[in-house]
């Protein structure tokens, strides 16, 4: 299905994260409108979507534009500002997955799936992921919980040992467009897939576009 995701998840409340990041585009002389037909054909790939806060994650939808660097700085001007930890999850195109991981607007810790080339967003960075950092600055977790996700995609063909669910009960194989799904999942962030339309079940706080 070519599934394409871009999630901010910060360890706080909709609202102190709804606040921050009007804040962050309040300073750079932009403004969050608020969006009052959610997924109309006009504002669709331009809406931010964020969501109520669920087992302690405030998940943020980010639009479709792709866009890096400045989407990059508000997450951690975010999480400074609430002395948060968090990530930012992407899906690239259903080829493969990766997160960056923060806590007090510092980027901690990286993970890309895919290792043929230059890991997308992270130049320079060590992408294989350390489930330590993450157990470290998140206690609720398990570092052996969360090594099993981890694992990069080795050349073809891939052995059919490894492309396995993670773990009993997830619902994809490591190497599926959608497991990063299982990976959200064993954060504590509910999301599920219904007729090839990823939803979060948290429900929604605020929808907008930035002006």
């Amino acid at each position: 299905m070519g599934l394409k995701l871009r999630y901010n998840l910060f360890y706080s409340t909709s609202e102190a994260v709804y606040d921050a990041f009007a804040s962050f585009y309040g300073r750079r002389g932009s403004k969050l409108q608020a969006v009052d037909n959610v997924g109309s054909s006009l504002t669709y790939h331009r809406e931010i979507n964020f969501h109520r806060e669920h087992n302690g994650w405030a998940v943020v939808n980010l639009d479709g534009g792709w866009e890096w660097k400045v989407r990059r700085e508000a997450q951690l001007f975010v999480s400074q500002s609430l002395c948060c930890a968090g990530f930012l999850i992407f899906v690239y195109d259903g080829d493969y997955w990766g997160y960056e991981f923060f806590d007090r607007g510092e980027a901690m810790d990286h993970f890309v799936q895919d290792t043929s080339g230059e890991p997308i967003g992270f130049p320079g960075e060590d992408c294989r992921g350390n489930p330590s950092v993450i157990a470290e600055h998140l206690p609720f977790l398990r570092a052996e919980d969360v090594a099993p996700y981890l694992v990069q995609k080795p050349d073809w063909p891939i052995p059919e040992s490894m492309n396995v669910p993670v773990r009993p009960g997830d619902e994809f194989s490591r190497f599926d467009e959608c497991a990063v799904l299982d990976f959200v999942r064993m954060l504590g962030v509910p999301v599920e897939l219904a007729f090839s339309i990823v939803r979060l079940k948290a429900p929604l706080f605020r929808s907008v576009v930035l002006e």
